[in-house]
């Protein structure tokens, strides 16, 4: 589980993350990052549809990329802001947790690559 300072809360994060944040998918997850978003510590969410099946496969999902979550946090800048989308077959996925650590170090490298240009 995140701890609560960690994790992302309103709509508005959400969507100002997933529209205008830098994406990379890697395997079943899409990772949105904006860098320097806003002050405090990273904080990161999910999205986690029905696609991916019914509510067991949600949740278990859910729970295995906030496990590979909570990794990849103390290695973020203060103030991002991730938020990970579950594509179909997430909760079996047996690489899962590496795709999440791939995704968010392709998503971090875009978007220092947009800030610095």
């Amino acid at each position: 589980m995140l701890p609560a300072a960690n994790r992302l809360r309103t709509a508005a994060d959400f969507r100002e993350t997933t529209r205008h944040g830098s994406r990379a998918t890697r395997g079943c997850a899409v990772v949105y990052l904006s860098p320097l978003a806003t002050s405090g510590p990273p904080r990161a969410g999910l999205i986690v549809g029905k696609a991916v099946g019914g509510s067991v496969q949600r949740h278990r999902a859910a729970r295995r990329i906030r496990a590979a979550l909570a990794g990849e946090i103390p290695g973020l800048a203060d103030g991002t802001l991730v938020v990970v989308r579950a594509l179909p077959g997430a909760d079996t996925d047996p690489g899962l947790s590496r795709d999440v650590a791939a995704a968010v170090a392709a998503a971090t490298a875009k978007a220092l690559r947009v800030v610095s240009s």
